[in-house]
């Protein structure tokens, strides 16, 4: 019988609840010295990325990450016995314990800025005097631009855009920094993403953080909206698998 992992925690870091995990197997903690792994029982040698599977691996960490500090596995992570489990967790001992303080007493905040309404090179054109009139110079002549010089205005935009990208997300930074522990700018998703963060933020502080992102946003171009997620476990500055 294999075993689905869920996450790794101290082995004195709280008390198991009664929950149910994928498969509707039941859940619970195996310790090694200092440590322990969440873990149900799998009788599968892999997982699909099925929706009722991953649900139920966000059910089991939603239910432990708020009160416990926890490395979350890798969706899909599965040993092949209780033996291969607790082998992992000796062999990584030192690591995982370090990858533990690091987040200790803190989740995970997520947010995006996002141009709502708006399409990004029309947004760049009208605040970036320097694109229009290259865009100006391409087109209006009278003449129909070469595929050359297209190319050449496609790759200005694209500069103008991951500029504006790096100096909107550097100003968020500074401004949010104060409240985390850890920040992180992610890769955006879709041309209309400006910038999209992670943050560690300390549990006592969500509140105050979450009022400092609302105070922030007055600063930045009405076109751009805020998109705060979270708490969730620390996902973006773990990497677990088995």
């Amino acid at each position: 019988m294999g075993l689905s992992l869920y996450a790794i925690l101290a082995a004195d870091a709280c008390e198991m609840p009664a929950l149910a995990g994928i498969l509707e197997k039941p859940v619970y903690a195996l310790k090694s010295g200092p440590l322990a792994a969440i873990v149900s029982d799998c009788p599968l040698a892999s997982l699909r990325a099925e929706r009722r599977h991953i649900a139920a691996y966000q059910r089991v960490l939603a239910a432990l990450y708020r009160e416990c500090d926890l490395l979350p596995m890798a969706f899909g992570s599965v040993a092949q016995s209780e033996a291969d489990a607790r082998r992992f967790l000796k062999e990584h001992k030192e690591a995982l314990s370090f990858a533990l303080s690091r987040v200790r007493g803190t989740v995970e905040m997520g947010l995006s800025l996002v141009l709502d309404g708006v399409e990004a090179i029309p947004f760049l054109l009208a605040r970036t005097p320097e694109l229009k009139a290259a865009r100006e110079r391409t087109f209006g002549r009278g003449a129909a631009p070469s595929y050359g010089e297209r190319l050449r205005l496609g790759e200005l935009c694209q500069e103008a855009l991951e500029g504006y990208r790096s100096k909107e997300t550097a100003k968020l930074l500074a401004l949010l920094a104060p409240w985390c522990r850890e920040t992180m700018a992610l890769p955006v998703r879709g041309e209309s993403e400006i910038a999209r963060l992670a943050m560690l933020v300390p549990r006592p502080t969500v509140g105050e953080f979450e009022a400092a992102v609302a105070a922030a946003a007055p600063g930045f171009a009405d076109e751009l909206a805020f998109r705060l997620s979270g708490p969730w476990p620390a996902h973006n500055f773990v990497s677990l698998s088995l």
